[in-house]
């Protein structure tokens, strides 16, 4: 797959990457908020489609990529060939050397398994580029510039924005032509995503749905502390009001306050509260999420009447044994000990198989089929990997990512209404919604004329 990557001007490559604010000029063609993933690709896409153009990334954090590094437990699962768009993904990153590999359910990784690797060559395409960077620039404001403005430098007419950024309590403030907001969600704050580009969103006249953390543990109440670490295998089921939501096999993990694993991350996509739930439960959030419990069913293969004749017949075959052998190798020892008591079988140690009843062996049926835990919240945002709602899609050109309400504005990544289950979805959207952001940035810049060279 050979590179098609335009040459940049000589003197471009000279650009000063990590500068400090003060170097910031008054005028960008494309300026981007946010310096993760979306962000960083959106750049390198507009420098490569047009080389001339001013390329700017602000940052708030001290670095780029904080929150990539933190994927797949710093492997970087880094997309999923089961996305739509992956072949254009694998190009992009191909082009920028970086190789990936398959692994279980379509999930991709870098060939090194490593996070860092791939940020480093990120970066080095950004440097090669001269697209400035600046870090820990937090930028406080970003507003629609009024017409005919003449502003420190920005062309008549052709300046659309002004952004006024603050770096070690120094402010300054430089105009562009298109914005890109990739600045993140609100998932993981530890990494720099506070939220603050739903707020530019809304004061630019877009609308944010709703936003929730997704891809978290969940709280339940009466989980075992010495269930901690525990880990099990089977179907999770989602239940509200007793009603299905939705279900994910997998393995679970107990937590000493609730449930962990990817199968429950994914339903945790579906741990939603609307503001009449909230007003009818006098604005406590553990009584609302109180409709909401976890089913979990430790033997997923096998159907509630074979189950029951195998208990009924591991009753016979291992007479003389403590009770909780009856469950050994079926789950762990310790998760036996705890569905036994919740089956009313008391004494386990004392009881031996064969005096266990016929409604003690329904029980414990029910239990390994359908053990519920009633959920009283989720782990919040600094334990959550994306976000749930944001900037509407039905505001923005999906083609482009440029929005349907304010010429010259882009959003891409985290920060629109989207979030994909475990497994390199949420990357890949990243990928994806930077590069068509980047193209489409420098794609309007091309067929208006003009450039800040």
């Amino acid at each position: 797959m050979e590179s098609t990557r335009p040459k940049r001007n000589k003197d471009k490559r000279q650009n000063d990457y990590n500068a400090p604010l003060s170097q910031i000029r008054a005028s960008y063609d494309i300026c981007i908020i946010g310096g993760g993933v979306s962000g960083m690709t959106a750049a390198i896409v507009a420098a490569e489609t047009h080389p001339k153009a001013s390329v700017c990334i602000l940052e708030k954090k001290e670095t780029l990529g904080k929150k990539l590094l933190a994927t797949g437990n710093g492997r970087c699962n880094i997309t999923n060939n089961q996305c739509e768009d992956f072949e254009l993904t694998e190009q992009f990153l191909y082009q920028h050397g970086i190789w990936i590999k398959h692994e279980a359910e379509g999930r991709m990784y870098p060939k090194s398994e490593q996070a860092a690797s791939v940020l480093e060559l990120l970066e080095s395409q950004l440097k090669l580029l001269g697209i400035e960077v600046i870090v820990g620039a937090n930028v406080i404001s970003a507003v629609k510039a009024p017409k005919h403005l003449h502003f420190a430098g920005a062309k008549e007419l052709e300046t659309e924005f002004i952004l006024t950024v603050e770096q070690s309590e120094k402010q300054r403030t430089t105009t562009c032509k298109k914005l890109l907001i990739a600045s993140g969600g609100k998932a993981a704050p530890q990494f720099g995503t506070t939220g603050d580009g739903y707020g530019f969103a809304r004061n630019l006249g877009h609308e944010v749905v709703k936003i929730a953390p997704a891809l978290m543990p969940i709280c339940c109440e009466g989980i075992k502390k010495d269930l901690k670490g525990v880990r099990a295998k089977g179907k999770v089921t989602l239940l509200k009001n007793g009603q299905h939501v939705v279900e994910e096999l997998g393995e679970v993990q107990f937590t000493e306050d609730g449930l962990s694993g990817i199968c429950i991350f994914n339903v945790s996509r579906y741990l939603k509260l609307e503001e009449q739930e909230l007003t009818g439960m006098n604005g406590s959030l553990e009584q609302a999420f109180r409709q909401y419990e976890i089913e979990l069913d430790f033997a997923s293969e096998t159907e509630h009447e074979e189950l029951e004749k195998l208990l009924l017949d591991r009753k016979k075959i291992m007479a003389g044994l403590p009770a909780m052998g009856i469950l050994l190798s079926l789950v762990p020892a310790a998760l036996a000990e705890t569905i036994l008591s919740k089956a009313g079988v008391q004494n386990q140690e004392e009881l031996t198989i064969e005096y266990l009843s016929e409604s003690q062996i329904k029980k414990l049926t029910e239990e390994l089929k359908k053990s519920r835990y009633t959920v009283i919240g989720g782990k919040g945002w600094k334990f959550a990997q994306c976000t749930s709602g944001g900037v509407s899609l039905q505001e923005i050109h999906l083609e482009s990512m440029e929005s349907k309400l304010v010429q010259g504005l882009f959003f891409a990544g985290e920060v629109v209404d989207y979030d994909g289950p475990c497994g390199g979805y949420n990357l890949q959207h990243a990928w994806m919604t930077g590069i068509k952001a980047g193209r489409g940035m420098a794609q309007e810049i091309h067929k208006n004329g003009g450039l800040d060279v």
